[in-house]
């Protein structure tokens, strides 16, 4: 490549990157915005729940709803759910027969959390009367039977056979919902309730649209048409824009950030291109010599791949978590059948209330930044690929095990570069092939992906391969791949910082400068699928949507101080309030600790606190960063006090402290080393199942459902046992501080390295 091409890349690339990055840290706000952020036509049969409710029967197509109330029967059909403050959705309403139903047909927005509700009701013959009724008490098997009328405001009559167009108007910060009736002749009329009346509607929790109808002695028959959802610009976990400036100035940017890698890559491509050929055949037949130099090193590590394989697949009958599972599924059906920029708008009205057995309790929200975007849609495409073409069900046998499918692969994958990473760093094949092994064979990981359904070794692939590839001494990949771990879910950012000082003390100011640059500019253009569709500042809002959620105790939304986790809360609220059983688990975070100080608040402080002197020891401490590997063990005690100190986790979150557990072989003895990785394993293996035994319905999970299986209702019962919570978390917090000493004491040479 020329000199002065190289001298104009070496500051083309950083000014570029730089623009790149002040585009995508400018706020959405400064941008104009559209009216609407999305809009819906039609009924989508994967996102409407429908219960026939006896003996009648509910049926649905893209065009059309039909629901036919018999005898004693009281089908209902829930058809959106959602926490959005702003929400306009309207339906052509036909009564095609009312033979003395006690409620021929009612539809309306309601709070399962709350019991507030908000309905048009088509009330009974003769008056078929239309009505705008105000409810409270509705309760949570709420079927418009149940509740207390507390205003009821007429709006008309109807004629059976007509049509009517049914509208709702919520406006949450304006504390005001507004129902209209338009008649088949054109003119319309309008009712309303605000925040005075139903302060309870306009709570911060999810509202649900439903409609039932409650035949009693009589009969009817109801068709829905024409279903319009319109969402007004409201930001949550993206914030659309409008603004032919940023347009312009993100596909602008994107062609001058491709152009660059061109002129970056095109020289050593074609300049490489002929020994690329000669060096893979070496490489193979180098492969080929010392496979066949070790059959017995083959046939063990085929019959390991095997029984992993055929292990983790025996698995996926077995059922999956209620909510997590039909999330993943919903997400490859959206990003497929919708585009995945809609990943960021549609599932918030989207509720799927069979995971809690017909109730509409909450939206299944993609809270993911848009790298887990990109399984989703591979998954979908997948899909697709597999099936020939094949349509797509949100509710999907064939795609839940394609979803478990791919977390295998990603689990062979991290398991593999385990042993590589401790290769690289000077440990022994034994040692590096134990730890390997402990992962590709550890029961918490299998029982996360193959059974639990979660992507978390998707997310470790990529902070695994930014470890390899910086040991390696590849900066620009290494920043590469640690992005890529920061796109999948917000927890990676703990080793986003942590690596991120690592990588800035091993490499020089140039390889990081040339590294972030690359980095900023690759992730930008791989993002503008998403931006364009959303606004640049994705990845931002989806950060600050985050934090906005876990500071949700304070605007009437409960978080609980631990889902279902062996964390030091329980055992502090044990100690504090005396809280026991799964109490201690789920007690609000906005419960007081000391005074006003709250478990939210202390959780906060102690987690970044801790995130801080790790980052001050990375920083400060050379030989933290000049030893191969010896930053490890920093990280994985970063990550372990992090899932140990932060209020509401998921059991399945700690997982991705595993890997990092194993990789610390080095600078612990034996004992002290297999102590971790059980005590790790286990106590995430009966959280996980035990909150998942808990979770499943023995209708919907036969094989694995407490009732049916003497080892579910054993691990439950475990789980749930005070003494074990105890030991548990006791036998967790030593794991940290057996890490915390072995990491900030000084460092030295463990029996492993002189092993290895």
């Amino acid at each position: 490549m020329p000199h002065s091409i190289v001298a104009a890349l070496t500051w083309a690339v950083p000014a570029v990157a730089l623009l790149m990055l002040a585009l995508t840290i400018t706020p959405a706000g400064v941008w104009n915005h559209p009216v609407l952020d999305a809009s819906y036509r039609g009924f989508d049969p994967n996102f409407v729940y429908t219960s026939n409710g006896g003996s009648g029967v509910v049926s649905v197509s893209a065009s059309t709803v039909e629901v036919t109330a018999k005898q004693r029967s009281d089908p209902t059909i829930t058809l959106a759910t959602t926490p959005l403050q702003r929400f306009d959705a309207s339906v052509d309403v036909t009564v095609e027969t009312n033979e003395g139903a006690s409620m021929p047909f009612g539809i309306g927005l309601w709070s399962v959390s709350s019991s507030a509700a908000y309905f048009v009701v088509f009330e009974a013959g003769p008056q078929n009367l239309i009505t705008a009724q105000t409810i409270s008490d509705a309760g949570s098997g709420f079927t418009l039977v149940s509740g207390t009328v507390i205003n009821r405001t007429p709006l008309g009559s109807y004629k059976v056979g007509d049509t009517y167009r049914v509208a709702f108007l919520l406006d949450k910060a304006a504390g005001l919902l507004t129902s209209r009736i338009t008649n088949p002749d054109g003119t319309s009329v309008a009712a309303s309730v605000d925040s005075r009346q139903s302060p309870k509607l306009f709570l911060d929790l999810p509202l649900a649209l439903s409609a039932s109808a409650s035949a009693g002695e009589g009969s009817s028959r109801v068709v829905l048409r024409n279903y319009a959802v319109d969402l007004p610009h409201e930001r949550l976990w993206a914030s659309k824009i409008d603004d032919p400036r940023a347009t312009l100035a993100l596909i602008g940017l994107a062609i001058a950030g491709a152009v660059l890698i061109v002129f970056a890559i095109a020289p050593r491509f074609f300049s490489g291109y002929n020994s690329i050929g000669s060096r893979v055949r070496n490489g193979s037949t180098d492969l080929l010599r010392r496979l066949a130099s070790a059959p017995g090193r083959v046939a063990l590590l085929s019959g390991s791949i095997v029984v992993y394989l055929a292990g983790n697949a025996w698995l996926f009958r077995l059922g999956g978590h209620p909510f997590d599972v039909a999330a993943e599924k919903l997400y490859a059906y959206v990003a497929r059948s919708y585009g995945p920029g809609q990943l960021y708008f549609l599932p918030n009205i989207v509720g799927l209330p069979k995971i809690w057995q017909g109730v509409p309790r909450q939206e299944i929200a993609f809270p993911y930044e848009p790298v887990m975007a990109y399984l989703s849609l591979g998954i979908g495409w997948l899909h697709g690929l597999l099936s020939g073409g094949g349509p797509l069900t949100a509710d999907s046998l064939q795609l839940e095990y394609l979803v478990k499918g791919v977390n295998v692969v990603f689990g062979l994958a991290d398991a593999a570069l385990i042993y590589w990473i401790l290769r690289q760093i000077g440990m022994s094949n034994r040692w590096s092939l134990v730890a390997g092994g402990l992962f590709l064979f550890n029961p918490a990981v299998w029982f996360s992906m193959s059974v639990w359904g979660e992507t978390h070794v998707f997310s470790l692939f990529f902070v695994l391969a930014a470890i390899l590839l910086a040991e390696k001494h590849l900066p620009v990949w290494a920043w590469l791949a640690l992005a890529a771990a920061c796109l999948t879910r917000p927890q990676m950012f703990v080793f986003g910082l942590l690596l991120g000082i690592v990588f800035l003390r091993k490499f020089s100011w140039r390889e990081n400068v040339l590294g972030l640059s690359w980095t900023v500019i690759v992730t930008f253009i791989a993002l503008i699928p998403f931006t364009l569709a959303t606004s640049p500042s994705l990845p931002v809002d989806i950060t600050a949507n985050i934090l906005h959620v876990h500071e949700a105790a304070t605007n009437n939304v409960v978080t609980t101080v631990s889902q279902d986790t062996y964390s030091v809360w329980p055992l502090i609220e044990y100690l504090a309030q005396g809280a026991s059983g799964q109490h201690q688990a789920f007690n609000p975070t906005n419960v007081t600790l000391v005074g006003p100080i709250t478990y939210q608040s202390v959780s906060q402080v102690l987690t970044l606190a801790v995130m801080l002197l790790l980052a001050g020891f990375l920083f400060f401490r050379r030989r933290a960063t000049d030893e191969a590997g010896a930053y490890i063990p920093y990280v994985a005690i970063g990550i372990t006090a992090f899932l140990m100190l932060l209020f509401s986790l998921v059991a399945s979150h700690f997982v991705l402290a595993l890997p990092f557990l194993l990789l610390s072989r080095r600078w612990m003895g034996a004992v002290a080393y297999f102590y971790v990785a059980v005590i790790w394993t286990a106590t995430t293996f009966v959280t996980m199942y035990g909150d998942m035994g808990r979770a499943i319905f023995a209708q919907d999970y036969p094989l694995l459902a407490p009732a049916n299986n003497a080892i579910t209702h054993f691990v439950v019962g475990l789980y749930t046992n005070d003494r074990f919570i105890t030991v548990g978390i006791v036998a967790n917090i030593a794991v940290v501080l057996w890490l915390g000493f072995l990491t900030l004491g000084p460092m030295r040479s463990s029996p492993a390295r002189s092993a290895a």
